[in-house]
């Protein structure tokens, strides 16, 4: 199922996180590091960070294809969870480790997984990481969270109005 965000582009329902980030942390509160090790942490692993681009040559957003030798504008790829339900079972990196794609940034979670041991002693694992990430252009991931918003205060105006009408009932 696609929906049409207001300039007209649809989105797959699937690209839409079904829990906002924000409200998985409080389910995994005891495994706090594991989890972020996999929402934030895993994005600045190199060999995650390359097998999520490479994952496919086209935007699953807009259906366009990404850097190619006929670009004229490279465009910038961002790399999408459309799910945050899930805990990494690797060890951390040294820091200065070669794996680590890029360096934490200001308040930003610190530590990076070993994603390339995971990767070799447990691939069915984290294939089921990879999975859930997905490489998106930088302007389509902005309209898929868009598009997030506009769900989650749907949902919660309807969720008040049910409220509100069964309290109603019982007075």
């Amino acid at each position: 199922m696609k929906k049409t965000s207001k300039r007209g582009k649809t989105i797959p329902f699937f690209l839409i996180p079904k829990i906002r980030k924000r409200h998985v942390l409080p389910i995994f509160k005891d495994h706090e590091t594991q989890w972020r090790l996999f929402a934030e942490g895993a994005l600045r692993n190199r060999v995650f960070h390359d097998d999520v681009i490479r994952r496919g040559k086209t935007c699953l957003a807009c259906n366009r294809r990404f850097n190619h030798d006929h670009t004229v504008v490279l465009s910038k790829i961002d790399k999408h969870h459309h799910c945050y339900v899930r805990l990494c079972t690797g060890n951390i990196l040294p820091e200065g480790s070669s794996d680590i794609y890029r360096p934490a940034h200001k308040r930003e979670f610190p530590f990076v997984p070993d994603c390339r041991q995971c990767k070799t002693n447990n691939p069915a694992y984290y294939a089921g990481c990879i999975k859930k990430i997905f490489p998106v252009h930088h302007h389509c991931h902005e309209q898929i969270h868009e598009r997030e918003k506009f769900w989650f205060n749907t949902l919660s105006k309807k969720l008040l109005s049910g409220f509100r009408s069964a309290a109603s009932l019982q007075t």
